[in-house]
């Protein structure tokens, strides 16, 4: 007895022969074309993705400009100079000799406003990404900080001081007063630290 062949399914013809085709011709294509059109789709996607822009480069030309210092509340052989916390009532505490941190520590061409920020009035925080070393010496000071403050000084003026009681790194937050002063303090910092 002869076996019969068993029957294509039609609604599975149908459903091959339209992933063969181009959606813009309607006629069928070969498998070679197929996988052209394919990978031409795939790379036309890929080239309209947004490319992560690498930061410019910025010479530093002040290092001093911002410096970051850890802050005892208790002066010792290294926490020698006395600072007022700038916070209301958090009286003052005593600033390392060394430096933790300089502008050599961070990526400025990569600065910018927390949030995108554009409203002129009130408080900004601009965010400042750290080099691969400088983030390195961060996180290694603060894995054991003994809840010191971590003193931020612009233009020689303490004008942030977090207390640390973990483990940070990534970038260092620099609060300003609006955002005009945001804008000529990141103009600094985008010209390597020269002061307008």
């Amino acid at each position: 007895m002869k076996r019969d062949s068993p029957r294509p399914n039609p609604r599975l013809q149908r459903t091959r022969f339209a992933l063969l085709r181009s959606p813009l011709s309607r006629k069928p294509l070969g498998r070679r074309k197929t996988a052209v059109a394919v990978v031409t789709s795939a790379l036309v996607a890929f080239a309209c993705q947004k490319q992560e822009v690498k930061p410019a480069h910025v010479v530093v030309r002040n290092p001093n400009y911002l410096v970051v210092r850890p802050i005892s509340r208790v002066a010792d052989a290294e926490h020698i100079t006395r600072v007022d916390l700038p916070y209301s009532g958090a009286g003052y505490g005593f600033a390392s000799s060394s430096t933790l941190l300089d502008l050599n520590s961070f990526e400025l061409g990569a600065a910018r406003f927390a949030g995108g920020r554009t409203s002129i009035v009130g408080e900004a925080t601009i965010v400042l990404p750290l080099t691969p070393e400088g983030n390195r010496r961060l996180e290694a000071w603060s894995t054991n900080p003994h809840d010191d403050y971590l003193g931020i000084f612009l233009k020689g003026k303490l004008v942030a001081a977090p207390q640390v009681k973990s483990r940070i790194g990534g970038a260092i937050p620099l609060r300003v007063s609006n955002k005009g002063d945001g804008d000529l303090v990141l103009r600094e910092l985008q010209n390597g630290g020269v002061i307008e």
